[in-house]
Parts: structure tokens; sequence; C-alpha cells
């Protein structure tokens, strides 16, 4: 549950696609979810994480269209953690 956690943190802009076919925060929780399922071998039909909750947070979040198709687009947790803004340094 932690990665799956971890993961919807790991987040960012990532695409350039029109608004229109922006994935849902559902469909991004849902990638999430099964990437990191696929990352922790050995736990069968075990979930990896509240989904509900994750929705609710990726919705609260406000995440952009561009970061929720990166995060759909991600094939593996580093897929995933190369969608995190990178900090800029302070001035």
């Amino acid at each position: 549950m932690r990665y799956a956690l971890a993961a919807l943190l790991v987040v960012a802009a990532c695409g350039g696609k029109k608004a229109a076919d922006a994935p849902s925060c559902e469909k991004g929780v849902d990638s999430m979810l099964a990437l990191t399922k696929q990352a922790m071998p050995g736990h069968g039909d075990m979930e990896m994480g509240n989904k509900k909750q994750m929705v609710a947070e990726c919705e609260k979040r406000g995440l952009s269209d561009d970061q929720k198709r990166c995060i759909v687009a991600a094939k593996d947790l580093n897929g995933l953690a190369a969608c995190t803004p990178k900090p800029t340094a302070p001035k």
C-alpha cells in the first residue's frame, strides 16, 4: 500500500495532447495500482491500496491532464518516477 500511495505522489507533466483525451483520475489510479502489483509479485489478488481514497486524493490535488496522461503511459514504477516534477533551486 505504501508503494501505491507513493506512486500517487509521483506525478507531473509529461504530454501535450488536448484535454478531450485526458484520462480520468480513476484510470490513472488503476494504472498505478496495476504497476504496483506488477512490481510486487507474490501478492496474488491482494489489493495494493485504497482505490476510492486514491481517486479522491487525485481529484483533490487537481492533477493536470498532462499529469494524468503521464501516469497512464508509465510502463513501470521507474516510468512513474520519471513523471516527478524536478524541484527548482532556490534563488
